[in-house]
């Protein structure tokens, strides 16, 4: 068996080019992919978000409890003391007062800023570019809207958001104030519901809700990952290449000839690209992190994570490379089973989100993504350097040993018999 592992590990070592553009290319995309692309996602800097608001409010907050009392007589038919009651309530509650200070929060205003201005200001600065977008506040909101809580119906008049043109920023703004009119309104109905005499309605936390603790995964750390796997899926492709140049040098059958059983030729396969691909992916994680500082800050702990992710990930490439071996062993043509070898690896390389990140997939195509093994193994590996949580890779790590299982059949099956090579 050593014999077999030794032998290929020489012919990657004498394939000088090979073996320099397996080990030192990740590298040198990964520092130019980088600097091009810094600060495009999970930046490590500070965010330069600086949001642009303007607020045209057209509601007089002084006659809404009038407003809102015909509101209450007229068209719910409420008797007086009903009435009073929920103007006493409603009293204390000013929606377009708490939507302005939510807005103009401690917790917002580090990168959002509120201008009230009035309607043709407004609309000239957002066509001139200096604002993101315009909320309206039209004239009866404030009592429609207190009405439509009391009641338990949508509201007639409504808030308006208009802008330029569709952004992140000016989307952004817009989830901001939905979100908020979302919760005054949960707030109320629970009000209505539960009786209560509450004096004002508590607006949401402001800033970047975060669902669950955990580290940033910076764009440096995509590629060091992504370039890592993918080079090591050449290494599947390249051990079929390697196969087709034993076989034209007779290498199988002198196999034969030594008595030797021809499994241990693709056994000897499976172990040597095992730890090509390990070495491989180690190396430009570690030569990275020393270069960009890729993994800062992290304990033992994560790196022997790290470990065993990356040792699922060659395992899986191994098993990849015994199919390729086995088909080689049975193609005629040795060129055209290499060019459908390239082809597979470049198409995994594609959906698992090595050439382009996998957000830019529409949904059913990064679903399919998640189950090529470089696909798996990003999101193991991003998940882990965000969470740290070992029940998040448990069953990925499932999925990479049933990859590795599969393709040891598939291998098996598709080995030639004596004979048949």
């Amino acid at each position: 068996m050593l014999s077999f592992i030794k032998k290929d590990f020489l012919t990657f070592w004498r394939d000088r080019k090979e073996l320099i553009t397996v080990l030192v290319l990740p590298i040198l995309l990964v520092i130019v992919l980088n600097f091009a692309f810094s600060g495009l996602i999970g930046s490590d800097k500070e965010s330069n978000i600086d949001l642009q608001l303007a607020v045209v409010n057209q509601d007089d907050g002084s006659e809404a409890m009038a407003k809102l009392k015909e509101k209450l007589i007229v068209d719910s038919s409420l008797d007086e003391a009903k009435v009073a009651e929920q103007l006493e309530q409603a009293s204390n509650v000013r929606p377009v007062q708490m939507l302005i200070d939510y807005l103009k929060s401690e917790d917002l205003k580090e990168w959002l800023t509120v201008h009230e201005l009035k309607e043709e200001e407004a609309v000239t600065k957002v066509e001139d570019g200096d604002l993101e977008g315009i909320l309206f506040i039209p004239n009866g909101f404030t009592a429609d809207s207190l009405y439509a809580a009391f009641v338990g119906e949508p509201p007639d008049t409504k808030l308006k958001f208009m802008m330029e043109k569709e952004t992140n920023n000016n989307t952004t703004l817009y989830e901001i104030i939905n979100s908020f009119i979302d919760n005054m309104n949960y707030q109320l109905a629970l009000q209505k519901i539960g009786g209560g005499s509450e004096e004002e309605v508590i607006p949401p936390k402001g800033g970047l809700e975060e669902v669950r603790a955990g580290n940033s995964f910076t764009i440096t750390q995509y590629f060091t990952v992504a370039m890592g796997a993918l080079f090591a899926l050449f290494l599947a492709s390249t051990v079929a290449t390697k196969t087709g140049e034993e076989i034209r040098q007779h290498v199988f059958h002198r196999i034969l000839l030594t008595n030797s059983h021809p499994m241990l030729f693709l056994i000897g396969k499976i172990v040597s690209t095992f730890c090509l691909a390990w070495l491989q992916i180690m190396f430009v994680f570690i030569l990275s992190h020393f270069i960009l500082n890729v993994f800062p800050n992290h304990t033992i702990t994560f790196w022997l994570g790290t470990v065993g992710i990356v040792t699922l990930l060659s395992l899986s490439i191994a098993g990849l490379a015994a199919v390729f071996t086995s088909i080689s062993l049975r193609m005629k043509d040795i060129d055209a089973a290499n060019g459908i070898f390239m082809l597979v690896i470049l198409l995994l390389g594609l959906i698992g989100g090595n050439f382009v990140p996998v957000y830019l997939f529409p949904d059913w195509l990064q679903h399919i993504g998640e189950w090529t093994p470089n696909g798996q193994s990003l999101v193991m590996l991003t998940e882990w350097v965000q969470y740290e949580d070992i029940s998040n890779i448990v069953m990925p790590s499932m999925l990479l040993i049933g990859f590795f299982l599969l393709c040891m059949v598939l291998s098996l099956a598709l080995y030639p018999k004596r004979g048949e090579a």
